[in-house]
Protein backbone atom coordinates (compact mmCIF):
# COMPACT_ATOMS: atom_id res chain seq x y z
CA UNK A 1 0.00 0.00 0.00
CA UNK A 2 1.02 3.61 -0.34
CA UNK A 3 0.42 6.61 1.94
CA UNK A 4 -1.69 9.34 -0.16
CA UNK A 5 -1.47 12.93 1.19
CA UNK A 6 -4.19 15.57 0.23
CA UNK A 7 -5.86 18.05 2.15
CA UNK A 8 -4.00 17.92 5.28
CA UNK A 9 -4.82 14.33 5.49
CA UNK A 10 -3.45 11.04 4.82
CA UNK A 11 -4.92 7.79 3.43
CA UNK A 12 -3.33 4.42 2.71
CA UNK A 13 -4.36 2.89 -0.73
CA UNK A 14 -3.03 0.46 -2.94
CA UNK A 15 -0.04 1.60 -4.99
CA UNK A 16 -1.94 0.73 -8.17
CA UNK A 17 -4.38 2.72 -7.59
CA UNK A 18 -2.31 5.70 -6.55
CA UNK A 19 0.21 5.56 -9.35
CA UNK A 20 -2.11 6.17 -11.86
CA UNK A 21 -4.03 9.06 -9.42
CA UNK A 22 -0.97 10.56 -10.04
CA UNK A 23 -0.48 10.09 -12.94
CA UNK A 24 -4.18 10.88 -13.75
CA UNK A 25 -3.72 14.75 -11.72
CA UNK A 26 -0.45 15.65 -14.00
CA UNK A 27 -2.67 14.83 -17.55
CA UNK A 28 -5.44 17.04 -16.18
CA UNK A 29 -2.83 19.53 -15.03
CA UNK A 30 -1.28 19.70 -18.54
CA UNK A 31 -4.72 19.77 -19.84
CA UNK A 32 -5.58 22.50 -17.92
CA UNK A 33 -8.66 20.85 -16.72
CA UNK A 34 -9.71 19.40 -13.31
CA UNK A 35 -12.15 16.10 -12.20
CA UNK A 36 -13.56 14.59 -9.41
CA UNK A 37 -12.25 10.73 -8.30
CA UNK A 38 -13.91 8.52 -5.68
CA UNK A 39 -11.66 6.19 -4.25
CA UNK A 40 -11.55 3.20 -1.27
CA UNK A 41 -9.10 4.27 1.19
CA UNK A 42 -7.70 2.99 4.46
CA UNK A 43 -7.85 5.53 7.38
CA UNK A 44 -4.84 5.36 9.98
CA UNK A 45 -7.37 4.20 12.05
CA UNK A 46 -8.21 0.82 10.04
CA UNK A 47 -11.19 2.16 8.45
CA UNK A 48 -12.00 1.51 4.76
CA UNK A 49 -13.71 4.83 3.82
CA UNK A 50 -14.87 6.48 0.59
CA UNK A 51 -12.99 9.28 -0.36
CA UNK A 52 -14.09 12.06 -2.82
CA UNK A 53 -10.89 13.86 -4.75
CA UNK A 54 -10.58 16.92 -6.99
CA UNK A 55 -7.53 16.39 -8.98
CA UNK A 56 -5.99 18.95 -11.88
CA UNK A 57 -3.70 21.58 -12.11
CA UNK A 58 -2.79 23.91 -8.96
CA UNK A 59 -4.14 21.01 -6.25
CA UNK A 60 -0.99 19.17 -4.09
CA UNK A 61 -1.78 15.71 -4.05
CA UNK A 62 1.35 12.96 -2.72
CA UNK A 63 1.73 9.27 -3.02
CA UNK A 64 4.73 7.58 -1.16
CA UNK A 65 5.54 4.19 0.21
CA UNK A 66 4.41 2.77 3.48
CA UNK A 67 5.04 -0.23 5.35
CA UNK A 68 1.68 -0.93 5.65
CA UNK A 69 1.02 -4.76 3.77
CA UNK A 70 -1.72 -5.91 1.68
CA UNK A 71 -3.04 -4.77 -1.04
CA UNK A 72 -5.22 -2.20 -0.02
CA UNK A 73 -9.38 -1.12 -0.76
CA UNK A 74 -10.49 -2.69 -4.10
CA UNK A 75 -10.75 0.16 -6.60
CA UNK A 76 -11.22 -1.39 -9.75
CA UNK A 77 -13.85 1.18 -10.83
CA UNK A 78 -11.72 4.48 -10.33
CA UNK A 79 -8.81 2.44 -12.08
CA UNK A 80 -11.17 1.68 -15.19
CA UNK A 81 -12.27 4.73 -15.23
CA UNK A 82 -8.76 6.94 -14.93
CA UNK A 83 -7.35 4.71 -17.29
CA UNK A 84 -10.20 5.33 -19.75
CA UNK A 85 -9.73 9.36 -19.36
CA UNK A 86 -6.26 9.13 -19.72
CA UNK A 87 -6.70 7.65 -23.20
CA UNK A 88 -8.95 9.75 -23.75
CA UNK A 89 -6.72 12.88 -22.83
CA UNK A 90 -4.05 11.33 -24.71
CA UNK A 91 -6.32 11.00 -27.94
CA UNK A 92 -7.00 14.51 -27.94
CA UNK A 93 -2.97 15.75 -27.61
CA UNK A 94 -1.00 12.81 -28.32
CA UNK A 95 1.72 14.63 -27.17
CA UNK A 96 0.28 14.22 -23.50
Amino acid sequence: MMRLVYAGRTFLAGQDVVTLLLEYSAALARARTADNVQLRTVDPDGTVEEISLVIGAGIPILGETSHAVGPGPANGGAIEYMRGELERLHSVDPAG
